[in-house]
């Protein structure tokens, strides 16, 4: 008999196209997924997945089973949306995506007060990429996300537009422009900034900063996280920009950097809170928007 445990090591793997990204995604071994996967294929009779040593890719009849897989999901996922919103608002299971450049600076200033005023919930928290957690999303894995440039086009989608979060100019000690108490973008003119990957939320404002202020991307370098940037900061590699809510948190303290604001209108990003338009927990989730709003550090804007 087919299971749901089948169903989403089946979807997983048919996102990722990679095992071990996959299990990651499941929470279970490497091993143990691919017996999951052989095992819906035994009770289906049919080969979902073409395997070989450098990739993986999906059969005809793995393609159209990955979209029965989905919808499939998704419907149990709206039954147990349905069964919360049976219950008091902000209730039982609540499952939220984060980017890793915010969740571990933004939720500390929120997660007190949703204890406090609602103290039946259970928070399951995910950091993921961008694109991922729109993917889980989509998928009823998850039941709304905070993260930047949320797509205001796709009519599936709810956006609330949270806060501003600026970004601030990192330095290395000794920089001709860490004798300024603020800076204009254009003061960076001529910069090589070292930049983060793809996908947590970062990398597109700060190369909207780099063509307003006519410097550029430093071609030798990429981090892959805001602790790691500092760091390449730190050791002279080049300048940097680092949003608001990690500034305040962490880098601010640090002496081997310099952190400097730019004048405003300040370049930065718009957090939303994203969820699916035909959520049935759809009132839970404004409320939960509410909540986050109602307890924003100094350090942001609302909008």
């Amino acid at each position: 008999m087919i299971t749901l445990r089948h169903l989403q090591c089946f979807v997983a793997v048919a996102d990722t196209l990679h095992f071990r990204k996959a299990a990651e995604r499941v929470h279970i071994s490497q091993p143990a997924l691919s017996a999951q996967i052989a095992q819906l294929e035994d009770i289906l009779g049919v080969i979902l997945l073409e395997r070989s040593r450098r990739r993986v890719l999906l059969t005809p009849m793995g393609r159209d089973m990955a979209e029965r897989a989905n919808a499939i999901l998704r419907s149990v996922a709206d039954l147990e949306e349905m069964a919360q919103g049976a219950r008091a608002p902000l209730s039982g299971m609540l499952r939220l995506g984060v980017l890793r450049t915010l969740g571990p600076y933004l939720l500390p200033h929120f997660l007190p007060e949703m204890r406090r005023l609602y103290p039946d919930l259970r928070l399951y928290l995910r950091e993921e990429p961008e694109d991922r957690l729109l993917g889980e999303l989509a998928a009823g894995q998850l039941d709304l996300v905070l993260m930047s440039g949320a797509p205001r086009d796709d009519r599936h989608l709810t956006v609330t537009p949270l806060f501003h979060e600026s970004l601030w100019a990192a330095l290395p000690l000794g920089h001709p422009l860490a004798a300024k108490p603020s800076l204009s973008p254009t003061d960076l003119a001529g910069e090589q900034l070292i930049l983060l990957e793809f996908g947590d939320g970062l990398r597109e404002p700060a190369l909207a900063l780099c063509h307003r202020a006519g410097c550029r991307e430093h071609p030798d370098f990429r981090a892959t996280s805001l602790d790691t940037l500092r760091q390449m900061v730190a050791t002279g590699l080049g300048a940097s920009c680092l949003p608001a809510l990690y500034v305040d948190a962490e880098a601010l303290a640090d002496e081997q950097i310099v952190m400097r604001p730019f004048d405003a209108p300040a370049p930065g990003r718009v957090i939303d809170l994203t969820w699916r338009r035909t959520s049935v927990r759809a009132p839970e989730l404004r409320l939960f928007a509410e909540l986050v709003a109602a307890n924003l550090p100094d350090v942001v804007t609302p909008v």
